[in-house]
């Protein structure tokens, strides 16, 4: 008996999980979308019906639309651990929603540069990363998925069309997981200027699994990888950390140009050539090997992700976060 009641139980949770979610995706009709003024757009491979999100997934190879806030779920649900403190999920969830917002079709946006009849993809790396209600049962488990769930559907739901915006337009509100106490200005990371992304302190970080990272190469290897990316660079193929020196940090602490024999490269190139975890490192010689000792994860421009959690548990509100991270934003309800 106990045995049977386990099998209906695991039943009605498919259902709710699985199945109810992708009915309620595919039964959305769509509409032509409307732009600014009135104007109907151009027609695209895939219309949306008002108020959803156009929305590429790398694994299927198209596009599904969306209700705006349950698309918010996903993202929050992918991008930030659902540990974290209830306000800091919220600053979360407004900069995920400010993401969107900035590229919707409907909202008078550009859309999805890679994808053209979205207004964002799932990938992580160009635009946000977003999983369904299946790939979050996987990722939490059966036990932890209720809760967990249920902190992101309060907090989505709490922020519910709140957007930030900066001289009345909406922001690029990038984050990032790990600082090392600061963060950067937009210009020392991605060589544009924005008033709203700027250098500012981040305590509380050191609880980052990914705070410190130690990591070993073989001189032969950063040779050749040196190499391969600067053919014209003139260096000692034995000890050419003799040759390496920092010639300017960003106002976060960071490596932003540093000389390597007879060139001048940016520390980004060093992080993305050696898989740094940012670029904030240093170096040493050990044996025939060289050590990066870095600080934090990620760019370091926009939200701090273990930076809002700590910040959250020391009493501030998502308000509070997001306009500590970004500069002088409003966050204002738009939808």
């Amino acid at each position: 008996m106990m045995k049977r009641a386990g099998y209906i139980l695991i039943f009605f949770i498919f259902l709710i999980v699985i199945v109810v979610p992708g009915l309620v995706v595919k039964s959305c009709r769509p509409v032509p979308p409307e732009g600014p003024g009135g104007q109907v757009r151009p027609k695209t491979k895939v219309s949306q019906q008002k108020g959803t999100v156009a929305l590429f997934i790398n694994s299927a190879k198209r596009i599904e639309n969306i209700p705006l806030e349950e698309y918010v779920k996903g993202v929050v649900a992918a991008e930030m651990p659902a540990s974290f403190n209830m306000e800091a999920i919220k600053a979360q969830a407004v900069a995920a929603r400010t993401y969107v917002y900035k590229r919707w079709v409907q909202a008078g946006g550009s859309g999805c540069s890679l994808h053209p009849g979205a207004d964002v993809c799932d990938d992580p790396t160009h635009c946000q990363a977003w999983i369904t209600k299946g790939e979050m049962l996987k990722k939490w488990g059966i036990f932890s998925y209720y809760h967990y769930y249920s902190k992101i559907n309060q907090a989505v739901n709490s922020t519910a069309g709140m957007v930030m915006l900066y001289s009345g337009e909406p922001i690029d509100p990038l984050f990032f997981s790990t600082s090392n106490g600061k963060t950067e200005n937009s210009e020392d990371v991605w060589g544009k200027y924005e008033p709203y992304l700027r250098s500012v302190t981040s305590p509380g970080e050191e609880i980052s699994p990914r705070f410190l990272e130690v990591k070993q190469i073989p001189v032969e290897e950063i040779v050749n990888k040196l190499r391969q990316k600067w053919p014209d660079l003139a260096i000692d193929p034995k000890n050419p950390e003799r040759q390496w020196k920092v010639l300017e940090r960003s106002a976060g602490g960071r490596v932003k140009i540093m000389q390597l024999g007879n060139i001048v490269v940016k520390g980004t190139e060093i992080r993305q050539l050696f898989d740094l975890n940012s670029t904030d490192f240093k170096w040493e010689r050990t044996g025939r090997s060289i050590k990066f000792t870095c600080v934090g994860f990620g760019h370091g421009v926009g939200m701090s992700q273990y930076g809002a959690n700590a910040m959250a548990k020391n009493g501030s509100t998502f308000v509070d976060i997001l306009k500590h991270y970004y500069t002088g934003v409003e966050i204002k309800k738009v939808l």
